[in-house]
């Protein structure tokens, strides 16, 4: 069987979805919650959370009732446009980002409707907060994204040119 681009990036998706989902489950199932332990002492640790939000704990106080239909929902909608920008862009570098960044919400999105939260557990000394592979896979895909956007080729003259009617 010939690995095609599209295959190359479907096995990306699966590769990254496997890597989030093992990890957090050698985390769970390793590191009681809220322990840490040292990968390299005084810079990298392992700290087992539960984040029950999004990003930086948003909406974690929010009644779960409320907070988990919205959050899956929101996810839902995530992965639907990474996918459309994945399967109609031409440019190699965007669909690898919009696959990145829907691999990376589907990791969290099983791991939310699994668990009931997202399980966080790389901590870095000069960054705040607590995260995941699949946060990871979503930040890279994000500034690939957006740099690739920033990037893209100018058309002459430095403007858009107007559509005439």
């Amino acid at each position: 069987m010939k690995m095609t681009r599209t295959r190359g990036l479907a096995l990306a998706l699966v590769a990254v979805v496997a890597a989030d989902w093992i990890t957090k489950f050698l985390v769970q199932n390793h590191l009681r919650l809220y322990s840490r332990r040292a990968l390299v002492e005084g810079w990298v640790w392992l700290l087992h959370s539960r984040n029950p939000g999004i990003a930086f704990s948003f909406f974690r106080d929010m009644p779960e009732l409320v907070r988990l239909p919205l959050l899956v929902a929101a996810a839902a909608a995530g992965i639907g446009v990474a996918a459309r920008m994945a399967w109609r862009a031409h440019d190699e570098l965007m669909r690898l980002a919009a696959v990145l960044v829907m691999a990376g919400a589907l990791g969290n999105l099983g791991d939310r409707l699994m668990n009931g939260g997202v399980t966080d557990f790389i901590l870095i000394r000069w960054f705040p907060f607590v995260f995941n592979v699949a946060d990871m896979a979503i930040t890279v895909g994000a500034v690939l994204l957006a740099a690739r956007m920033l990037l893209a080729d100018a058309p002459p003259g430095g403007a858009a040119t107007p559509v005439q009617s």
